[in-house]
Order: structure tokens, then C-alpha cells, then sequence
């Protein structure tokens, strides 16, 4: 269903990060930088792969082997520069939401169990040549399973139609309306029938999808002015700070992560 944003896709025996974007999610594998303390609009997993991620927060601290950080949440994360594996979900997609009813109701931060097995799989596929699909089909297997979300249903014809209109690299500024009327639904039907579909609302979707293409015009390079009218934003500074509330981080030190 989803097209992917690759930044990065190296073996983690050498040290360079796997990044990995699709709607409503970002995807990290490699090398930890130990973080000052932040929060960010999207839930956060982070499992390590070596040693345990020591976690501190408003009201105590924690070492995990995996642990759920919720949307909003102030806190620090100490890697010691081990690796791991951090995926940030928008809390407005389905799986998000799930996620929040089943370990964050009662508290921000919350340890997660199950996920030996992902763990395997993971550290199989990324000790070879990164096979970007299969590390995104487990991945999402793994999210719906902790989540106890089945797997969707085939798409409504009309959705996908929407899905592939949303892909075009020449599409300019897109609104609902226009979305809807290319497919001859109402907006208020469109809306609701792709957030039943997608997993996420369509404003959202909109909004990944120019984040999406922004990343793939990223390297240590380009024209942050560039980037970001590439991607449909109105400017540098817009596109800076979508992505910083998004996943905690400024584009420069993505960038910086990879070196």
C-alpha cells in the first residue's frame, strides 16, 4: 500500500544508520547519540539491540529492553552509544491509537514485552543487505501485532485511486476537496472512509506525503530551500519545523546521523 522514503540502508556492522519512511511513521536502526531532554508529537518505540536504553522522565527514570514512550512526553534517552531501534508513529493513525489504549492509559512511558521475535528477524535482515521491503513488512506486522490491530482490509477502489493521485511527483498543493472530486465522493465521505481505510486522515496522509518527498530529495548536500519546495512546503523554516514536531529531531541532525 505504502511507498517507502529511504534515507539511509547500510549494514549496521559498519556503524551507518537504516532509515526508513512511510505515512505515519519513521523508522530508525543504528548507533545511538544519547539525547537531551525533548518531546515530540509522535509515540515512540525504542528497542535496543545491545545494551539496555536507560530512559529519564518527569517522574523517575528506567532501563529498558523496549520501551513505549507516548505522544507529548518530556524525556531523555540514554543509548551509550549502543545500537537500537526507534520507531516514531503518529498518534493520529490507527495503530497509534491502539497503542495508546493498550500501554500508555495510565502512564506516559510503559515497558513492552514480545518482541524477541521481532528482535531475531530484525537482526537477521540488517546483519545482511538491508532488504528495505522485508524490514517494512515485518516491522508493520510487528506494530499491528503489539497493538492487536488485524491486518486492513483490500483497499475501496476509490482510495486507492486517491493513494496513487497522492504519489505523483508533480502533484502540486492538493486540498480534500480536490482529492474528493477526482474521485467523486464527498469530502466528508472521503474523509471518513480513508481513515477507515488508510489508518490515518487524509490531512495527515497529505502532510507525510510532502515530508516524503522532501526526504527524498535530503542528502548532506541539498538546499534545505530546495527540499522544502520540492516537497509542497512554503519554506525552509515550515518544512524544519513539521519535521522537528514529527520525530523530536531537526533534519540537520538526521543528516548528522548517518556520518
Amino acid at each position: 500500500m505504502y511507498e517507502l522514503a529511504i534515507f539511509a540502508g547500510m549494514s549496521m556492522d559498519k556503524n551507518f544508520p537504516l532509515v526508513l519512511f512511510w505515512p505515519g511513521y519513521f523508522m530508525y536502526a543504528g548507533r545511538g547519540a544519547d539525547t537531551k531532554v525533548h518531546a515530540h508529537h509522535a509515540i515512540q518505540i525504542a528497542i535496543a539491540l545491545e545494551s539496555p536504553i536507560d530512559v529519564v522522565y518527569k517522574s523517575g527514570q528506567g532501563s529498558y529492553q523496549a520501551v513505549i514512550i507516548n505522544s507529548d512526553v518530556a524525556h531523555e534517552c540514554r543509548t551509550h552509544g549502543s545500537s537500537f531501534v526507534l520507531i516514531n508513529i503518529d498518534p493520529e493513525t490507527d495503530i497509534g491509537a491502539a497503542l495508546k489504549k493498550e500501554y500508555l492509559g495510565k502512564s506516559g512511558i510503559a515497558a513492552l514485552a514480545s518482541v524477541d521475535e521481532y528482535l531475531s528477524q530484525l537482526k537477521s535482515l540488517l546483519a545482511g543487505h538491508n532488504p528495505t521491503d522485508e524490514i517494512y513488512q515485518l516491522t508493520n506486522h510487528f506494530l499491528h501485532s503489539i497493538a492487536h490491530k488485524h491486518t486492513p482490509e483490500p483497499l475501496d477502489e476509490r482510495i486507492g485511486q486517491v493513494l496513487e493521485l497522492l504519489r505523483q511527483p508533480e502533484l502540486e498543493v492538493v486540498s480534500v476537496k480536490d482529492l474528493a472530486g477526482a474521485v467523486h465522493l464527498s469530502p466528508g465521505r472521503l474523509i471518513h472512509l480513508f481513515t477507515q481505510q488508510v489508518g490515518i486522515p487524509v490531512r495527515k496522509y497529505i502532510l507525510w506525503s510532502k515530508l516524503m518527498a522532501s526526504l527524498k530529495r535530503l542528502d548532506r548536500h541539498a538546499n534545505f530551500t530546495h527540499v522544502a519546495l520540492g516537497g509542497g512546503f512554503a519554506d525552509a523554516p515550515h518544512f524544519n519545523r513539521t519535521f522537528k514536531r514529527m520525530f523530536g529531531l531537526s533534519p540537520t541532525a538526521l543528516l548528522k546521523s548517518g556520518r
